[in-house]
């Protein structure tokens, strides 16, 4: 049991200094923050959505008239979002360079990536590989993140992509030895959950062919974790309380699922990182 976990899923007292602190905030996102178009979307879909990234990627503030603009230019720029780029560059960089590296040893690969939101960091590391000796399924278990990449695909003018709306925690979605490539950025992060995590890292285990790849995300810290607790709503409606996870208990759980651990890097702050895992 994590107890920093734990406590943050208690509701605070509203008649203290921080209950009446974080009731306040709360009270300005769902009031004058909907002028901010990307609280609007947090608002509407959860801020840990597919749709809420497909966002803070793109990094353009706007809103409603010059106030509704300034409020999203500093929401887009706190240190959370800022990471959740730098993590989408990293995840872009480390996909180019296992694409490199598994195009020297097959012929084709077969890529999948299980809950791929507006899957940006995949179709542009798809566009810029050789496209024709990719066979990508990009999954989501959400329409409207299905719907975004699309049309992504659409602006990127990446062809031959099969989207597949799909439960990443559905065992029977995964044939076994089937895929070469499997990524799953920015997923597991918002999943609470150890047992839901652990059981689809062990159906990715089993998914892919000898020397074939893993790529994931994880994020062992964060610098707002009780300010996101406290007043952000997850993609369930529920407070968005995020459980860290080490790459120490990845490679715990791992060790057991044939998966060797081969690297990882962090991003520039320091908040998110990228782990690479080859089958055995």
């Amino acid at each position: 049991m994590n107890p920093r976990y734990e406590s943050l899923k208690q509701p605070l007292p509203l008649y203290t200094p921080k209950g009446l602190y974080y009731a306040a905030v709360r009270a300005f996102l769902r009031g004058p923050g909907r002028y901010s178009d990307g609280i609007r979307i947090g608002e509407n879909y959860g801020y840990d959505s597919g749709v809420m990234l497909d966002y803070v990627y793109k990094n353009r503030p706007s809103g409603r008239g010059l106030f509704g603009k300034l409020i999203d230019r500093f929401y887009l720029n706190s240190v959370g979002w800022r990471g959740i780029r730098n993590r989408k560059a990293l995840s872009r960089e480390i996909l180019d360079e296992e694409l490199t590296e598994l195009m020297k040893k097959r012929e084709k690969i077969d890529y999948l990536d299980i809950a791929c939101g507006g899957a940006q960091y995949d179709l542009e590391a798809i566009q810029t590989a050789d496209i024709e000796k990719i066979q990508a399924e990009l999954r989501d278990y959400r329409s409207e993140n299905l719907e975004a990449a699309r049309k992504n695909a659409i602006r990127l003018g990446v062809e031959g992509i099969v989207f597949q709306q799909a439960d990443a925690f559905d065992s029977t979605n995964y044939a076994p030895s089937s895929r070469d490539l499997i990524v799953s950025s920015g997923f597991w992060e918002i999943i609470s959950d150890d047992e839901l995590v652990r059981g689809c890292l062990r159906d990715c285990a089993r998914a892919l062919r000898p020397g074939g790849r893993l790529i994931f995300t994880l994020q062992p810290r964060h610098p707002q974790l009780e300010l996101i607790a406290r007043i952000l709503r997850s993609h369930t409606g529920e407070p968005w309380v995020m459980r860290l996870r080490s790459l120490d208990l990845f490679r715990e759980w791992m060790e057991p699922l044939s998966l060797r651990y081969l690297r990882h890097r962090m991003e520039p702050c320091d908040i998110f990182g990228v782990a690479v895992a080859e089958k055995l």
